[in-house]
């Protein structure tokens, strides 16, 4: 992959973003073979993130569908699917991105004998599954408050107490 899809990826997501605000830095980083002894990458992808004020860090990654046809995507739509996907990630508050939600989760349930407490925004449905798969392995139940001002959901666990001997 050249370094100039790597920018012209940059450059589209950036134009999404300056719609809303006007500091926007991207940093890009091409593969070089040379560099790490690989072969060439026929793959492009992007990972942006966002820090609200109060040090929320908030990512979205998207890359181009290896099922569709060579060329049938353009660096451009790559970089504006990407901005898409963060700016939904924004919106859904919480203070973790979806991605994550049911790793965190499994953290709680994996805690000491204490209870746990996470925000979060719109659950996802492998978010729902995970905790139903969350109650049947470590019979940990999780209670659901719902925040109707901030539109999330703050949740708690008692953790289970768990190590590893």
């Amino acid at each position: 992959v050249s370094s100039s899809m790597a920018a012209r990826v940059a450059y589209a997501a950036k134009g999404v973003f300056h719609r809303l605000l006007p500091d926007v830095w991207i940093h890009t980083d091409v593969h070089s073979p040379k560099r790490n002894g690989c072969a060439p990458s026929p793959g492009l992808s992007l990972v942006v993130s966002s820090e609200s004020t109060t040090g929320v860090i908030m990512t979205a990654e998207c890359c181009l569908d290896p099922n569709s046809e060579r060329g049938s995507e353009l660096p451009e739509d790559l970089g504006k699917r990407g901005a898409c996907l963060l700016l939904e990630e924004i919106r859904r508050g919480g203070c973790i991105d979806t991605s994550c939600q049911s790793l965190a989760l499994l953290w709680m349930c994996l805690t000491p004998e204490d209870v746990s407490r996470i925000r979060l925004g719109t659950l996802s449905q492998y978010t729902i599954e995970t905790l139903r798969l969350l109650k049947r392995v470590f019979d940990v139940e999780f209670k659901l408050a719902p925040d109707m001002e901030t539109k999330t959901i703050l949740m708690s666990c008692l953790g289970t107490g768990y190590r590893n001997m």
